[in-house]
């Protein structure tokens, strides 16, 4: 991903202040960045069925720390605070050895996570799998969003594919179970394909 430019032509393209070019290959920076355009994007979908976002607020640690939710091991959402934590250490290991997508698709399914919430499917005791899922989901719905303004590169979908597929399990019994790698990869795949599938 052209994350200069492409960051910055996603800002513009939805509306936001002024782009400022970014620094590191993954740091506080671009996920701020990237955050703006999730808020963006997200706020504009549900504000076109009514409901009024509240962007969720987004920490990175340095390393394992303790949050609302527990350690942040690499990425995951709060629905009681709306907050977003990424393990940094965690996730810089992910984007070398994936690509900078993969930091791009954990952001955005931890999104997701607080687009459910907005919806009202967090407090319906939807199995966790389900949740993952549709997460994955909206995360190539992003990316779709993305694609269309020209900011993916050839092989973005890939890395975001990929890391959807690394992040699976065959846990089938568990209660945390998140999908296997082929459900999570193709979860994420059907939301790029077709963005209203993921609410079907």
């Amino acid at each position: 991903m052209k994350k200069q430019l492409a960051v910055g032509i996603l800002s513009v393209s939805l509306g936001l202040f002024p782009f400022q070019p970014l620094q590191a290959a993954w740091d506080t920076p671009t996920i701020a960045a990237i955050s703006d355009g999730l808020d963006a994007f997200w706020g504009g979908v549900l504000r076109r069925v009514g409901i009024r976002y509240s962007y969720p607020v987004v920490y990175s640690h340095d390393n394992v720390e303790s949050t609302p939710c527990g350690p942040s091991t690499l990425a995951h959402y709060c629905s009681g605070s709306n907050t977003i934590h990424l393990n940094m250490a965690q996730l810089d290991r992910l984007v070398h050895h994936i690509g900078d997508s993969a930091g791009y698709f954990a952001l955005a399914h931890e999104y997701g996570h607080s687009v459910q919430r907005h919806l009202g499917l967090l407090d319906k005791n939807l199995p966790i799998v389900v949740l993952e899922l549709q997460a994955d989901c909206l995360a190539g719905a992003f990316f779709a969003a993305s694609d269309q303004i020209g900011i993916l590169e050839p092989g973005d979908l890939k890395e975001g594919a990929i890391t959807a597929m690394m992040t699976g399990d065959y846990d089938y019994e568990h209660t945390n179970h998140h999908g296997t790698p082929q459900q999570r990869g193709r979860a994420f795949l059907n939301g790029f394909n077709d963005p209203q599938s993921c609410f079907k």
